[in-house]
């Protein structure tokens, strides 16, 4: 068992020795101790399998290899190797020719955003891999198309570490930021913006601008709550003046319909914003290349926990309302759902 000598069980972590008794998992070749494969009964990669998932090797003539096969091309994050795609922007992960059942496929071997130099003036088919598209006005009126390559800047920033930091969704905003930095335009389309507000923001890691929309969000809320409240329970108002409510709450209706366009409008252009604002800060913080990757990963990305917390507050912001206003409003809204 030369060959896996020194590498290590992902059950135990020990490293095999060459007396070791070793069984390999018949899908993804991962080896394990005898007894702790019958320990977990299953391949610990068992949910990476259907994704391509294949053992490389930690030490040994091929561990290089793998170490490389497993960094992104697209984002520089440096995967457990074997893995399909990147874990951080998904990227397809460069796969050695053997093991590539795809060769009519060499798109899935190259970055989101890669392209040949010698092939922009050729044929678009003889250019390797999907590229960032984007279309632009030479000096005569035309239109021209040109591709961004990982070495490009945007604002100065290369587009590899554009795509480190946005992580999901590189091809999108690379596109985006490269137009606005060409027109000076900051009005982008983002449905996920105005579907969801505040929240994207917080997706995006945007927190002073999730804080101060979702404070607004929730302010132009409260005169419809005041109404529900007023309907179903004006009691718990007491002798509160209230005929300025109607008018509050249209008015407040329109300025929330008017914060969801202007989120799915500007959310890109603030969101660029501020990722050049720390990119920027990383450029002068890491000149070394692999560190600031390392910090563009871990500043940049996205976080789906403050995305849900903001639901979460919104739910029991919700909870409430429907609690002072009793009874009356619950049977009312199972009324009118059919219930």
């Amino acid at each position: 068992m030369t060959r896996y000598t020194g590498n290590h069980c992902p059950v135990c972590e020990q490293a095999f020795t060459d007396t070791d008794d070793i069984v390999v998992c018949p899908d993804c070749g991962t080896p394990y101790h005898r007894d702790c494969w019958k320990k977990v009964g299953a391949c610990m990669h068992r949910s990476e399998h259907a994704a391509g998932f294949e053992w490389q090797p930690e030490i040994g003539p091929e561990a290089v290899k793998a170490a490389h096969e497993a960094t992104c091309p697209n984002c520089g994050t440096r995967n457990t190797p074997g893995a399909a795609r990147c874990s951080h922007c998904g990227c397809p992960l460069p796969r050695s020719e053997g093991d590539s059942a795809d060769a009519d496929k060499p798109e899935e071997q190259v970055p989101i955003y890669a392209r040949d130099p010698a092939a922009l003036h050729q044929d678009r088919s003889a250019a390797p891999g999907p590229h960032i598209e984007t279309y632009s006005a030479d000096r005569e009126g035309g239109i021209y198309r040109r591709e961004i390559g990982p070495e490009d800047t945007i604002d100065g920033i290369k587009a590899k570490d554009w795509a480190a930091y946005v992580g999901r969704s590189p091809m999108y905003y690379l596109m985006q930021f490269f137009r606005m930095s060409i027109t000076n335009r900051k009005a982008a389309v983002c449905l996920s913006a105005f579907l969801f507000g505040p929240a994207y923001l917080f997706y995006r890691k945007m927190w002073k601008e999730g804080l101060l929309t979702a404070v607004l969000t929730i302010v132009l809320s409260i005169p419809t709550f005041i109404e529900i409240i007023s309907v179903f329970n004006p009691s718990l108002l007491g002798a509160m003046p209230l005929g300025w409510l109607p008018v509050a709450v249209n008015v407040c209706a329109v300025a929330s319909w008017a914060l969801n366009i202007i989120l799915g409008l500007f959310a890109v252009s603030w969101y660029r914003r501020e990722a050049k604002k720390n990119i920027d800060r990383i450029y002068a913080d890491y000149p070394d290349d692999e560190a600031r990757t390392d910090a563009l990963l871990q500043k940049g990305g996205t976080n789906l926990l403050a995305a849900l917390l903001y639901f979460g507050i919104m739910l029991l912001l919700a909870s409430l309302v429907i609690n002072l206003a009793g009874p009356g409003f619950v049977q009312y809204a199972l009324s009118i759902s059919g219930y």
